[in-house]
């Protein structure tokens, strides 16, 4: 019942889905034909024979070593989990220098350690020429 003679229903506005369902079509055949081509692309492409030029350089396979330092809140020196003082250290370090030089070494200290007995460890790592990496951590 309309109490309100003077005033007519509005019509609802209707939203035509045909459009979007064409471009999700569009799209979806869109994609399967692009990864398709891309596939069909690589596929071809290594089966060129090509004879590529020798090199003098050699690639190094094997990841590079990684040791890890670590200093506690008292200042003692692991390596490994191996308890360690700075001369043994200096020495396992020129060992690994000379029979691995691409060994990666990370430094862990604790957040209560001085800055100064992080930065003797760090400047002896970089003595051997070693690849160096820091990371202060919570005592906690």
């Amino acid at each position: 019942m309309n109490f309100r003679p003077g005033r007519r229903k509005r019509p609802h506005a209707l939203l035509d889905m045909t459009p979007l369902v064409d471009v999700v079509f569009q799209l979806l055949i869109f994609f399967l034909l692009t990864s398709t081509y891309v596939q069909e692309s690589q596929n071809n492409s290594a089966s060129v024979p090509v004879e590529l030029p020798e090199s003098s350089l050699s690639a190094d396979k094997t990841p590079p070593k990684a040791l890890v330092i670590s200093i506690d809140q008292a200042g003692a020196l692991f390596l490994d989990g191996r308890a360690l003082t700075l001369e043994e250290l200096n020495y396992e370090l020129s060992k690994t220098a000379s029979t691995s030089p691409n060994t990666v070494v990370l430094v862990r200290g604790d957040e209560r350690v001085s800055y100064g007995q992080i930065a003797r460890v760090m400047s002896l790592v970089r003595a051997f020429g070693l690849r160096l990496s820091a990371v202060l951590e919570s005592g906690e």
